[in-house]
């Protein structure tokens, strides 16, 4: 289904749609991006809900939660035009 076109189409999916690891991958790229390059990820809980499908715009934002010292906890959401594709919490590392 994420790969084979046709296969999702038989399963009533208009297209092929990202998978987790990949949505894992660009959420961890978010937070890195926006903390620095010494940013270490310590914990990423996050959860699938709308499709994302070729060619669909992903909004990332996130909204810091609690600061503790040099962890910090981010709420993350990452939106299309069909709804909400990845929400949870990433905490991060962020050394002074």
């Amino acid at each position: 289904m994420h790969h084979d076109p046709e296969l999702a189409r038989q399963k009533g999916s208009p297209d092929i749609f990202m998978n987790i690891l990949t949505t894992n991958g660009l959420v961890g790229r978010y937070i890195t991006d926006r903390f620095g390059p010494r940013a270490e990820l310590r914990r990423v809980a996050i959860r699938l809900g709308a499709p994302n499908h070729p060619g669909d715009t992903m909004v990332l934002t996130g909204t810091v939660e609690e600061v503790d010292g040099d962890m910090v906890t981010v709420r993350v959401v990452g939106a299309n035009g069909i709804g909400k594709h990845v929400t949870g919490t990433v905490t991060v590392r962020v050394p002074a």
